[in-house]
């Protein structure tokens, strides 16, 4: 696996990435009226999610342990609204906030369970609501077929049913799931992209994603070069409608609810 430069891709994160009305939406309703409540983004990153919910009247905090991250976010939230935090050892009294977001964190953090326990500590009422793919949503993305040893670059994708186990060893007693259906490229996700095959064509969009920044650098070649050359033939559109039933079964990925 191929280590993310975090600082460096601050520098072109914003660029394809922004927020999906797809994962918005439901986690704003889940997260319920704001009124001043208090709302921690855990790997908040430049503050594309924070942002919103900040303007929707949540008091935001947003952590990360990336320096050029969090300059970037300062400049959305101001800088009183930023910590330099690491998900797993986070720098907060316990029951500090009301509610809390994770959008695509788990997936780089190499305790993962231990940052859920974090999370449930510094939590007061809750919820907290995660946005990650899943060992199902993955295996559910026909570049595979392209990127052929993709997972075993990438850390651990916990099946769906492990990390509901162990945020209710966390201590979340409620634990609810929700599968994200994206109906458009905004976020710029990798899974939010495979919607979009174009996107693959050329390398700005689709090489500002982790998955393709964790691939050796010629491996990503390679599969983008044989997408171009089954896009210009039309198998491509075989190869996605393969993966089509997997897709309606198990989404784009999946948003967790856990309560306390």
């Amino acid at each position: 696996m191929s280590p993310v430069d975090y600082d460096g891709w601050a520098r072109s994160y914003d660029a394809t990435r922004s927020v999906s009305p797809s994962v918005l939406a439901p986690m704003v309703e889940a997260l319920g009226p704001a009124r001043g409540r208090s709302v921690l983004d855990i790997g908040g990153g430049t503050g594309n999610y924070a942002l919103p919910l900040r303007d929707a009247g949540f008091a935001v905090t947003l952590c990360d342990v990336s320096p050029a991250m969090l300059q970037q976010a300062s400049q959305k939230l101001g800088t009183s609204a930023v910590v330099a935090a690491d998900a797993e050892r986070l720098p907060f009294a316990s029951a500090s906030f009301d509610c809390e977001i994770s959008v695509q964190v788990l997936g780089h953090l190499p305790d993962w369970p231990g940052s859920l326990r974090e999370a449930r500590r510094v939590l007061r009422d809750g919820p907290f609501v995660i946005r990650i793919s899943t060992r199902e949503t993955m295996m559910a993305h026909w570049a595979l077929e392209y990127f052929p040893s993709m997972l075993q670059h990438h850390p651990y994708y916990p099946p769906e049913g492990e990390i509901a186990g162990h945020l209710r060893s966390a201590g979340f007693r409620e634990v609810a799931v929700q599968y994200v259906h994206y109906a458009h490229a905004a976020d710029g996700t990798f899974q939010a992209l495979k919607h979009y095959p174009e996107a693959f064509l050329g390398e700005e969009t689709i090489m500002n994603t982790a998955s393709l920044k964790r691939l050796p650098v010629e491996e990503a070649q390679q599969g983008l070069a044989a997408i171009r050359r089954d896009h210009a033939s039309g198998y491509l559109q075989d190869v996605i409608a393969s993966y089509r039933p997997l897709v309606e079964k198990h989404g784009d990925g999946a948003l967790f609810f856990a309560q306390p």
